[in-house]
């Protein structure tokens, strides 16, 4: 869009906002949904496996230091700390996904669920309403193909 009193002068600008996914639940979404929550738990279980390996790698050289004569306790309090908080997050989110797989089935097809966010980009311009240009952004998905979005 151009000013009218200088047109090589442009009075759109474009901004960034955030944009709700939101998905109608179909037989197909239930399908596909349910396929990648389990290749996401199979990687949370890659990695536990992973972070018990490394605990037990970085046991053994603690031990070994130790064998030496090096003071280990502090690094070894630590090592602790770490993992046992790495665990706690791999296990909270394994929670949440397997809580979302069981979710799956209790909704009913047709309804709305939000399956994430998007930035995109607004060109706002003059007399515009940059609060419906920015805020209720969302975009409706079925079946993997884009049905509607707004505001534009």
């Amino acid at each position: 869009m151009t000013n009218p009193s200088n047109p090589n002068e442009k009075t759109g600008v474009q901004l960034k906002r955030q944009m709700t996914i939101r998905t109608r639940v179909t037989d197909e979404f239930r399908t596909r949904a349910k396929k990648e929550l389990t290749q996401e738990l199979g990687l949370i279980d890659t990695q536990m496996q992973q972070l018990d390996a490394q605990y037990q790698q970085s046991l053994q050289e603690l031990e070994r230091l130790a064998q030496q004569g090096q003071k280990v306790q502090t690094q070894l309090n630590q090592l602790n700390q770490d993992v046992q908080q790495k665990r706690n997050q791999l296990g909270t989110l394994k929670v949440q996904l397997s809580a979302e797989m069981g979710n799956i089935d209790q909704v009913e097809n047709g309804q709305l669920v939000v399956t994430g966010l998007l930035e995109s980009i607004v060109t706002v311009n003059i007399g515009d309403n940059i609060y419906e240009k920015m805020h209720n952004a969302e975009m409706i998905v079925e079946d993997g193909i884009v049905v509607s979005m707004s505001p534009n």
